[in-house]
């Protein structure tokens, strides 16, 4: 069964240009023309004082791009992570809920953290991710929001090989300062 599609929401666009992003990270490669899946993911932290929210972070990577960083993970990674995912997350109910078009409003499914139920205007730090192909979003068991405690509890269970791997894909292309990048892991679930 395909997944449903439906139109890319502007919480996932690029920030630069508030429109959906055009090319993947890595390669480069155009992504809305329709001849390849993506998968988006962005960063956000919250300064409640303040009543205000930044993104931190926002990329696309195609396919390709995105499994051959997925395979520079190490396999007692790989397998802590998807333990404590498969732990927390129905993955598969999930899935048939989003192929159910009277089940749910897809929007729903970045408003809570998917593994601890916070909603997002409860959490400082969270990331976004959604599964894309040209100018639609897919409803695979993406999209979802996860929370700064549970991306904390994945990166615990990353091996320093993984770290490594990761914080080398975070500096090459964010370049971020060193006071966020602790925030900046890669794409740790996708």
């Amino acid at each position: 069964m395909l997944p449903r599609r439906v139109p890319i929401p502007p919480s996932f666009f690029d920030e630069d240009t508030e429109a959906p992003f055009e090319e993947c990270l890595v390669c480069e490669q155009s992504l809305r023309d329709g001849t390849t899946d993506y998968v988006i993911e962005k960063g956000f932290r919250s300064f409640a004082d303040y009543d205000v929210e930044e993104t931190v972070f926002g990329y696309a990577l195609c396919m390709s791009c995105h499994a051959t960083l997925s395979e520079s993970f190490s396999d007692t990674s790989k397998q802590r992570c998807q333990a404590y995912l498969s732990e927390h997350i129905d993955l598969r109910s999930r899935t048939a809920l989003l192929l159910d078009e009277d089940a749910v409003d897809p929007a729903e499914w970045t408003q809570k953290c998917v593994v601890h139920d916070t909603p997002k205007e409860e959490l400082e730090e969270y990331q976004i991710l959604a599964h894309c192909h040209g100018d639609d979003l897919l409803l695979t068991h993406l999209p979802l929001l996860i929370g700064g405690p549970a991306i904390d509890a994945l990166v615990q269970r990353l091996s320093n090989e993984t770290l490594d791997e990761l914080g080398g894909f975070r500096d090459e292309y964010f370049g971020l300062p060193p006071e966020l990048q602790r925030n900046v892991q890669g794409p740790v679930l996708a």
